[in-house]
């Protein structure tokens, strides 16, 4: 075969032979996909390719930002790995930001992942640590640390200088299909993890650990969102292990392990005068161990909505504060004129220990808690000077096979 070139070499043509079209063919290929590696026959990026170094000092920030721009368009493959035995510094915000071309990515943290301290935040006092956002089927797994590196945060309630509140690490908006599997969480500055306005969630198999003094620091948070399942995950936090908020429905919560910790809430809800509304959560087969609560709901006096169709059910307790608990004047602040309506919620199947006598504690505002059910009942109080008991007020339902505490102030 022979090619013309523009200047005269050999007369004017240059003879290639097929050898020849093959080796350019092939050094074209590997300068497309010199950031893709293979793995179990799937193409694979990993951010050392896009010059993370992964040393625990160096930020890699950029890196990782170059790296799921490619992953999104999906030309590559679509999984992303941030590999084992190395730790990698990112800055806040790190923004992952879809629609993708792909509708299913995986990124596969092997390695650890680090926060900076408090004191290196940066002045635009970010809300998040890193955030995922508008990205479909999403999956985030793999054996990794991710480390908020929080101490300094836990201290105030306040973030850095004037910022208004304490930065979340993971957060998650409109990540419909999210799975986040087998990975370990440790140290939040704040809440560990927050999905907002998601659907079809899964949450699984994880770990989230953050000291009992780590203020403020909710292991899971869930607002609007819909079809959410949490399952075998122990939380160790200074906060609500699960904090189940407004518009979220159909929430399914089992093989929970929390404490220490503040339990799993649903709320608060209608802060501020807003109403929210919450329905059909199913919180099943979980242990709380040594927290400050266990199952409850709390609301806000002035505000509006509703909380409906909850089941709490299959309950073991570890000397727990407030093991059962509905408080519609949180933060003890006093009665107003309209609230949350709080009806049909099932408390069944709970035995363990409390610290003092409050085993049962509903506290209702003035316009009645209602369809309100307590069945097989024991809880008993390590306290010989406080035995257990049960404390209701404005609440109407029914309450069959209480073991202990003794006594019942439900109004059928």
């Amino acid at each position: 075969m022979q090619y013309p070139l523009s200047a005269n070499t050999n007369n004017g043509w240059y003879t290639c032979s097929l050898v020849d079209l093959l080796i350019v063919y092939i050094l074209i290929l590997s300068i497309a996909s010199c950031n893709s590696w293979v793995v179990n026959g799937e193409d694979t990026l990993d951010v050392i390719h896009y010059g993370a170094k992964g040393d625990g000092r160096t930020d890699d920030s950029k890196a990782f930002v170059e790296a799921f721009k490619a992953l999104c368009r999906g030309r590559y493959g679509n999984t992303l790995v941030v590999p084992n035995g190395r730790s990698f510094f990112v800055r806040p915000t790190l923004n992952f930001s879809g629609p993708c071309h792909s509708k299913n990515i995986n990124i596969k943290i092997m390695g650890n992942i680090l926060a900076p301290k408090r004191s290196d935040w940066g002045r635009e006092c970010s809300l998040y640590w890193i955030h995922f956002f508008n990205i479909h089927g999403l999956i985030l797994d793999g054996s990794g640390v991710i480390n908020g590196n929080g101490e300094d945060w836990w201290s105030k309630v306040k973030g850095t200088g004037g910022c208004p509140r304490i930065p979340t690490a993971l957060q998650f908006d409109k990540c419909d299909g999210l799975q986040i599997t087998g990975l370990t969480h440790i140290n939040g500055p704040g809440p560990h993890i927050a999905v907002t306005d998601s659907q079809d969630i899964t949450i699984s198999h994880i770990h989230i650990n953050s000291p009992k003094e780590s203020h403020n620091t909710d292991g899971i948070d869930l607002t609007r969102a819909i079809r959410v399942n949490v399952h075998d995950i122990p939380i160790r936090s200074g906060d609500d292990c699960i904090a189940i908020k407004g518009g979220s429905q159909f929430v399914n919560v089992s093989q929970v392990t929390c404490g220490p910790g503040h339990g799993i809430s649903v709320g608060s809800l209608g802060g501020h005068g807003s109403p929210e509304f919450v329905e059909h959560l199913r919180i099943k087969n979980c242990t709380f161990n040594g927290g400050d609560s266990a199952v409850k709901i709390k609301t806000w006096p002035g505000g509006k909505g509703y909380a409906k169709d909850i089941i709490f059910e299959d309950i073991i307790l570890y000397q727990t504060n407030y093991p059962v608990y509905i408080d519609q004047h949180y933060m003890k602040t006093p009665e107003q004129h309209q609230a949350v309506k709080i009806s049909n919620i099932k408390f069944s199947n709970i035995h363990g220990t409390c610290i003092d006598e409050n085993a049962i504690v509903l506290d209702c505002a003035k316009i009645g808690c209602y369809d309100i059910t307590l069945n097989q009942i024991k809880i008993t109080s390590i306290n010989r000077k406080k035995p257990a008991s049960v404390k209701c007020k404005n609440v109407h339902g029914t309450a069959t096979n209480i073991i202990s505490p003794k006594g019942s102030c439900v109004n059928h």
